[in-house]
């Protein structure tokens, strides 16, 4: 069995970062047809990699919102289909993350209640 500090950390990391995804993906989907709008992204994935290689703590990464510049001056760089393909992937992710706690709490409930 894991560390209870770790992996909670990791679940609440995680499930902050696919929540501040959703609600970017969301603003940029409501903002597909504003002339000169550039897309919001949410970097995590690759933060956290980089901390667990480094030998950091999990808990001391924190999901970065950053705004994509690609694409002309005044043109808008939101493409409809990669945005709700993002938002299904992160829907799949975060049901996974909630299974996953879920699973772990029961089992911690029942090591400690035999139930």
């Amino acid at each position: 069995m894991g560390n209870i500090n770790t992996d909670t950390a990791f679940t609440e990391h995680t499930l902050d970062a696919l929540q501040a995804r959703a609600k970017a993906t969301i603003h940029n989907i409501a903002n597909q047809n504003v002339k000169g709008f550039k897309r919001f992204e949410v970097r995590f994935e690759d933060m956290l990699r980089e901390a667990v290689d480094s030998g950091q703590k999990i808990g001391s990464v924190e999901p970065v919102l950053q705004r994509d510049t690609s694409g002309g001056e005044g043109q808008n760089n939101v493409v409809m289909l990669e945005e709700l393909t993002l938002l299904g992937k992160t829907e799949l992710m975060h049901d996974y993350m909630l299974r996953r706690a879920g699973g772990y709490f029961k089992t911690m409930n029942k090591a400690i209640f035999g139930r």
